[in-house]
C-alpha cells in the first residue's frame, strides 16, 4: 500500500499520545492534536498531509464520530434538550458573525471576504464537541444534550447561511426563492426521517436481526448523502441515521453488537486520525506575517461565541457556572469551518494568508475549549451543578 507508512506512524502516535494524556488526566483529543502537529509539516514532516488515503479515512472519521454519537443518544432526551439549544445556538452565531463582519470590513476585507470571515468565526464544531463531551463523562448528561443540540443546530444555520453565501457570490444577488426552497427541502429531510422512524418501529428489530451492521452502514450513507443532496453536510445524515438505531427499537443484544462496532471504528482507529490530521493544516505563517489578524479574530471568535450561548443559556434561567460551560463548549471548531475555509480559498474569495489566519484561529480556540473545560467541569461536580 502506498500510504501504509502514514496511517503506521499516525497510528503509533494516537497509541503512544493517548497513553501519556490518559496518564496526565488529560483529555486524549488533546494529545491527539499535539500529536498530530508533531509528525505533520510544521515540526518533523513524517507524514504527507496531501495523502489522499489519510484524507479519505479522516473524513470517514467523522463520519463514524457523528454515526456514534447519533446511536448513543437518546432522541427524546436530544429534543427535551433542544428546547434551549434554540437560542443558545442562534446567540452563538449572531454575535461572532455580525462582530467579525464588522471587524473584517474594518480591516479593508471585501464583502464577499467579510463574510466568509465572519461565517468561519461563528462555527461550532459538533464533532469535537461529542469526543470532549465523551472524554470528560459530560455527554449523556442534561449538560451534554444541550450542547450536542446546540451544535447541531449551529452546524445547520452555519450550512444555510454558507449556501446563502455562495449563492450570493456566484449569482452577485440572492434569489429569495431559491432561499425558501432550500429551507423547504431541509424541513422535508428531517420530516420524512422522524416520519419513517416511527413508521418502520415495529418492523426494525426483524430488519436488523441479521446483517445489522451492515444496514446502519448503508442507511448512514444514504441519509448521509441525501443531506448532502439537499445542501447540508453528510455528517448531519449520519448523526439522523444514528438516532435511529436505539437501544428499544432493535433490541438490547443487536444494539450492543452494533455500537460495540461503531465505536472501535470511530474512537479505536478513524476519529483519531480525524483529529490528527486536524493538525496538518495548521500554518503559522498567517499568524506570524499578520498577528493583530490572528489576535482580532480569535478574541471574536472565542469572546463572542462565549457570550453568546453563554448568554443564551443565562437568559433562559440555566446557572452562571453551566451557562458559561456551554459557551465554552461551543467554542469548539473542526470539519464544517474548515470546509467553509476550503471553499472560500479554492473560490479565490479569501487569500490562503487569511486562510492560514483562520485555521490558527480555529485550532487556538478548539485548544482553549479542551483546557477550559476540564477545571469548570470540576468546579460544576464540587457545587454539584
Amino acid at each position: 500500500m502506498e500510504d501504509f507508512h502514514n496511517i503506521l506512524i499516525l497510528m503509533v502516535v494516537v497509541w503512544v499520545m493517548g497513553k501519556i494524556f490518559r496518564y496526565l488526566t488529560l483529555p486524549v483529543i488533546f494529545g491527539e492534536l499535539i500529536g498530530g502537529i508533531i509528525v505533520g509539516p510544521m515540526v518533523l514532516g513524517l507524514v504527507d498531509p496531501d495523502s489522499s488515503i489519510i484524507n479519505i479515512l479522516a473524513q470517514l472519521g467523522i463520519f463514524f464520530l457523528m454515526l456514534h454519537a447519533g446511536i448513543e443518544t437518546n432522541p427524546n432526551t436530544l429534543l427535551k434538550g433542544s428546547k434551549k439549544s434554540v437560542l443558545i445556538a442562534l446567540g452563538g452565531i449572531t454575535i461572532p458573525f455580525f462582530v467579525g463582519f464588522l471587524t473584517a470590513d474594518a480591516f479593508g476585507f471585501s464583502l464577499y471576504e467579510s463574510l466568509f470571515i465572519a461565517t468561519s468565526v461563528s462555527v461550532t464544531a459538533i464533532v469535537i464537541s461529542v469526543r470532549m463531551l465523551k472524554d470528560y463523562k459530560l455527554k449523556n448528561t442534561k449538560f451534554g444534550h444541550t450542547i450536542m443540540s446546540a451544535a447541531l443546530i449551529s452546524d445547520i444555520v452555519i450550512l444555510v447561511l454558507f449556501s446563502i453565501i455562495l449563492l450570493l457570490v456566484e449569482n452577485g444577488s440572492v434569489n429569495p426563492s431559491a432561499v425558501i426552497f432550500m429551507l423547504g427541502k431541509i424541513l422535508l429531510f428531517f420530516g420524512i426521517v422522524i416520519w419513517a422512524g416511527k413508521k418502520l418501529h415495529k418492523y426494525a428489530s426483524r430488519l436488523f436481526e441479521n446483517k445489522g451492521f451492515t444496514l446502519t452502514l448503508v442507511l448512514a450513507l444514504f441519509l448521509g448523502y441525501v443531506a448532502e443532496w439537499i445542501g447540508l453536510h453528510v455528517i448531519i445524515g449520519a448523526f439522523m441515521a444514528g438516532l435511529f438505531i436505539s437501544e428499544e427499537l432493535i433490541g438490547t443484544k443487536i444494539y450492543t453488537k452494533i455500537e460495540d462496532r461503531i465505536y472501535g471504528l470511530s474512537y479505536g482507529f478513524l476519529g483519531p486520525i480525524f483529529f490528527t490530521s486536524l493538525a496538518f493544516n495548521l500554518d503559522f505563517k498567517g499568524f506570524i506575517d499578520r498577528p493583530e489578524l490572528f489576535l482580532s479574530f480569535l478574541a471574536i471568535a472565542f469572546i463572542g461565541k462565549l457570550m453568546g450561548a453563554g448568554g443564551g443559556a443565562l437568559i433562559q434561567g440555566i446557572p452562571k457556572l453551566r451557562s458559561f460551560m456551554i459557551g465554552v463548549a461551543m467554542n469548539s471548531k473542526g470539519s464544517v469551518g474548515l470546509i467553509i475555509m476550503t471553499v472560500g480559498v479554492q473560490m479565490g474569495i479569501i487569500e490562503k494568508d487569511i486562510f492560514s489566519v483562520l485555521i490558527t484561529v480555529a485550532f487556538a480556540s478548539t485548544l482553549i475549549t479542551i483546557l477550559l473545560l476540564k477545571p469548570l467541569r470540576e468546579k460544576a461536580i464540587r457545587k454539584r451543578l
